[in-house]
């Protein structure tokens, strides 16, 4: 019975449920058809939106094209607006610059006038002239700029004339008669400075020729000596180093002892320089032969084999020349003819000892 009883209450409660859905369900068609209905509305809505929407679009367009074109033509009244400003302003600064030259001529037709009647009563108080009074006809060809040149260029030098000087002519004359002085002198000098430099040419040339006639017998003599005193096939030569300006050229001395290359001078030895040194000596002296010569300590480098070729040298031009040789060589002083010798025995006090050394082998020998 229980059970029973529950079941019944399960069937009403399935049937109240039961009741509830169908009763939810009809709602919901309903609200479904409702639903429907507005989803309808708002179809045909949308579509009378969208139809007025594609309206309001051409419409808009259309007013679009208007706008343009009207900003466009706006634009171009603006432009012809600011060209014809701007034709204002320059007819406007065109009309003021031709105001400001109309008062400056004004005022420069003031200023002539001013000036004509002043220059009118000058000319009348200083040269009792009335210019009103008096024509004056101008050439065809007359030249305003050039006659106001020339007029300037009158009035500067009137003024750098100064205050009128009445011993002008009277200086003019003096310092004429100074010019015409000076000017005879300036002719005398010039005549007299051709000829000076003539003659210096011609010396210039004579000089050249004879120095080079004079080097030439120099340079064979040096080649000559020089080969003497270093024996064998020793050579040397003198250059100048300028033969255009033979009086003003520096002289090359080129040497080559037996053995050696070329070298110049200066890249000899001492003793290779002395020689070369009296071979040159020796080789001017043979142009213009002296009857004396003093030698100061020439032998000083030299050793023994060296001077004794020079002294055979000395012994070979003693007979035109007497040689005074001041040494401290020994054998220099044995191969003199005569021997001086300073000494001093006493303090400050200076001696000279004299010896014949063919008086003294011939004391010696007795």
């Amino acid at each position: 019975r229980n059970r029973l009883d529950n079941l019944r209450r399960d069937r009403e409660r399935t049937q109240q449920a039961l009741h509830d859905l169908d009763a939810r369900t009809h709602a919901r068609a309903e609200h479904l058809d409702t639903l429907a209905a507005t989803l309808t509305d708002a179809e045909h809505h949308l579509h009378r939106l969208t139809e007025q929407i594609d309206a309001a679009g051409d419409e808009q367009a259309t007013r679009q094209r208007a706008v343009d074109e009207a900003h466009t033509e706006l634009q171009r009244t603006k432009k012809q607006i600011a060209d014809i400003d701007a034709v204002l302003r320059g007819l406007r600064r065109n009309r003021e610059q031709q105001m400001r030259e109309e008062h400056l001529r004004a005022v420069r037709l003031a200023e002539v006038d001013t000036r004509l009647n002043d220059l009118v009563a000058n000319v009348r108080e200083d040269f009792d002239l009335d210019l009103s009074a008096t024509r004056i006809d101008l050439e065809e060809a007359f030249d305003e700029d050039r006659a106001r040149a020339e007029v300037t260029d009158l009035r500067a030098r009137i003024r750098a004339l100064g205050a009128v000087n009445e011993l002008a002519l009277e200086a003019y004359e003096q310092e004429k008669e100074r010019l015409d002085f000076l000017l005879e002198q300036q002719q005398d000098l010039e005549r007299a400075e051709a000829t000076l430099l003539e003659t210096i040419d011609e010396i210039n040339t004579t000089a050249s020729e004879r120095f080079l006639t004079t080097f030439s017998a120099i340079q064979d003599h040096f080649a000559r000596i020089f080969a003497e005193l270093f024996v064998d096939d020793a050579t040397a030569s003198l250059r100048l180093a300028d033969p255009e300006d033979p009086l003003e050229s520096p002289i090359d001395i080129t040497a080559r002892p037996r053995g050696k290359r070329p070298s110049t001078i200066a890249q000899l030895s001492g003793g290779e320089k002395t020689l070369t040194a009296i071979a040159l000596l020796f080789a001017i002296y043979l142009v213009k032969p002296s009857p004396f010569c003093i030698l100061d300590e020439v032998d000083a480098p030299l050793d023994d084999a060296n001077v004794d070729r020079f002294m055979n040298l000395i012994r070979a031009f003693s007979d035109q020349t007497q040689f005074i040789l001041v040494t401290h060589n020994k054998r220099t002083m044995e191969m003199a003819d005569r021997l001086y010798g300073v000494t001093m025995q006493e303090q400050g006090v200076s001696k000279l000892v004299a010896v014949q050394f063919d008086e003294a082998v011939e004391m010696a020998g007795a």
